[in-house]
């Protein structure tokens, strides 16, 4: 059985913080960072107390920097260091310093001068019964790779020397996967994993800003464990992260997020391990396995008074029509086609308290699973808490858990009958099921803060099994703006995560007027997007107009028929092309500069229109930009 554990580094707060956060996300072990104790009021015995009244075990000091191959006076003085980190470990009750490789100006780039210094110290340390990790860092000096830090180890040919393997350092330099599965395991002292998002950046600033948690970026850190734990290697695995979201978020969110990586880590690994040799994941380490799942069955929105007037009129504008009403609540719903939209009127619990925070917006997500219970159960294995909320007598118990700024996610069964079960619970006033011009749900969009932009797109890959799409940044007015795509397995759902860079960027002026992250942008899809563009304006749903320049753009880009072209720009749709496919798109108006609606069109065409983003924050900031000067106006 793997022990998990991670570095103090890698969490904000104070070292007593750090070691209850750890122990309280489930870690048993734990490496201390050197500054940790610097910074610490205490001797290091005392952190020796803690540790062990929380139940961790210290694995490793870390880490001793510029050591080997230093020409004098500075080698007699690393010894001499050495000597009292030894002191320092026996107090803090590890037996294990790191050592990264030197990026001094004046180290020698020798391997064989490097062994001796580091035999030496292992020398040294073997008389206290203390071990030596060494580590290639991605920016040494001379040893940037881990063959070259093998090689300095097997040149110094002690038993207590290993080198330490480091998925950020081993990956951000292209360093092969498969040989590390020939190292000897008496001689691997210690994994450590760190992920990171697949953008060119030197790397140091990569290491420093952006390093994540294995699921959070783009390297493959499963490869990467299965070759170090193809070797024999069965010691702690441990997480090494440093970014500043991390330092700044609660240790508390970010331990557990530590774990929920370390966790899927465990079942994938699982699936891809030799199944003839002995397997380093017990079957207590395994969660729940995903369930599938099928589609968004409901998507709800809360609201009240002329708001509630105002929101429905957009709805039976874009083709919903309201069919039934909740038993015993203040709640309608709305049909066309598979699309159900619920407009919860309540005056209280949970739907009116999300109300009185965010106005009118929305405030669940359905999703339809083939097992809800497995769902859930993965759920709560991974710290997911359980909601119901008030029930009526006879109505269906329908779990959630909670998403985005504390909105709902509810898993419901898949249908086994013509009716839904939650459907029961509404008393249908019209036609079950009016036919409209929009066919399915295509995505919906959540703005997070950036300080919890990795910790969502953990949730979604963690808890539902989604995957996701590498991140792109693209221009706002006001600054940069960042989306990630993640997909359900299946690809049923799909949820753009966008954050933004910029007091005013239009993600941050959302956040601002929302009162935290949430759903901005629902996106449906139709099979005739110019007929319902004439039908809904004909209904009095307004559009966001896009700059005439954009449109001569096009012509100049694309061989598009002049007519078509007309249209287009009479109608303010947006147009996108693919190799063999185009795509349509356009968007309603801003509901109080909360969400909006898009409605598109796909003619073999894949992708999401992301080319056509910067244009829509164009329009989008300027039409917020003159009501607000309009607002001031009045006001003055």
């Amino acid at each position: 059985m793997l022990t998990w554990s991670i570095a103090t580094v890698s969490m904000g707060g104070t070292l007593e913080t750090k070691l209850s956060s750890a122990a309280r996300a489930g870690f048993r072990a734990i490496e201390i960072f050197e500054n940790d104790l610097t910074f610490f009021n205490g001797k290091p015995r005392d952190v020796r107390a803690m540790a062990d009244d929380l139940g961790l075990s210290i694995i490793a000091l870390q880490p001793m920097r510029d050591f080997e191959a230093m020409p004098e006076p500075m080698r007699s003085r690393n010894f001499e260091r050495a000597q009292r980190k030894f002191e320092l470990m026996h107090e803090l009750g590890t037996n294990l310093l790191s050592v990264c490789s030197n990026v001094a100006p004046d180290a020698i780039n020798d391997p064989h001068k490097a062994a001796d210094d580091l035999a030496r110290l292992a020398d040294l340390a073997a008389q206290s019964g203390l071990r030596i990790g060494y580590e290639a860092l991605a920016w040494g000096r001379h040893v940037r790779d881990w063959m070259q830090a093998w090689e300095i180890v097997h040149l110094a040919n002690r038993p207590n020397l290993g080198i330490v393997l480091d998925s950020f350092h081993t990956i951000q330099r292209g360093n092969p996967l498969a040989p590390i599965a020939d190292l000897p395991a008496s001689h691997i002292a210690l994994v450590q994993v760190a992920d990171a998002p697949a953008i060119l950046m030197d790397p140091m600033s990569l290491s420093r800003h952006h390093r994540c948690f294995p699921g959070q970026g783009d390297y493959d850190i499963i490869g990467f464990l299965k070759a170090a734990l193809s070797t024999g290697y069965r010691g702690p695995i441990s997480l090494e992260i440093f970014n500043e979201q991390f330092r700044g978020a609660p240790a508390s969110i970010i331990a557990r997020d530590g774990m929920r990586s370390l966790q899927v880590c465990a079942e994938q690994l699982h699936d891809v391990m030799p199944k003839d040799k002995a397997q380093p994941i017990s079957s207590s380490q395994l969660l729940p396995k995903p369930a599938r799942i099928n589609n968004v069955e409901f998507i709800e929105f809360v609201s009240s008074g002329a708001e509630a007037s105002r929101l429905t009129h957009i709805l039976r504008g874009l083709g919903f029509t309201r069919v039934a009403k909740h038993r015993s609540k203040n709640v309608e719903l709305y049909r066309q086609n598979n699309l159900n939209i619920v407009v919860n009127l309540e005056q209280d619990g949970f739907a009116y308290s999300f109300y009185l925070v965010h106005g009118t917006s929305i405030c669940a997500i359905a999703l339809e699973f083939d097992d809800p219970e497995r769902a859930l159960e993965r759920a709560n294995a991974l710290g997911e808490t359980t909601y119901f909320g008030r029930i009526g007598p006879g109505e269906a118990t329908i779990p959630a858990v909670r998403g985005v700024e504390n909105s709902l996610i509810y898993f419901l069964p898949e249908h086994k009958e013509e009716q839904a079960n939650w459907e029961k619970d509404f008393v249908f006033t019209s036609q079950n099921n009016p036919q409209g011009p929009l066919t399915r749900l295509d995505h919906f969009s959540n703005v997070v803060r950036r300080a919890e932009f990795l910790s969502w797109v953990l949730f979604y890959k963690s808890i539902f099994g989604f995957e996701n799409e590498p991140q792109v940044e693209l221009a706002d007015p006001y600054g940069a703006f960042f989306s990630r795509l993640i997909r359900s397995a299946e690809g049923n759902v799909h949820i753009p995560l966008n954050i933004g860079d910029g007091g005013s960027t239009a993600v941050s002026r959302f956040i601002d007027t929302f009162g935290g992250g949430g759903v901005q942008q629902i996106a449906f899809a139709t099979g005739d997007l110019f007929g319902f563009v004439r039908q809904a304006r004909a209904a009095g749903v307004s559009f966001l107009d896009i700059p005439k320049n954009y449109y001569d753009d096009l012509e100049a880009r694309y061989d598009i028929d002049p007519a078509l072209l007309h249209d287009m720009r009479e109608l303010n749709i947006l147009y996108d092309r693919s190799d063999d496919g185009e795509f349509f798109q356009i968007y309603t108006t801003t509901f109080d500069d909360r969400f909006f609606f898009e409605i598109l069109e796909r003619r073999n065409y894949k992708l999401f229109g992301a080319a056509n983003t910067p244009v829509r924050l164009a329009a989008q900031t300027h039409m917020q930009d003159v009501s607000r000067a309009h607002k001031a106006l009045l006001g003055g």
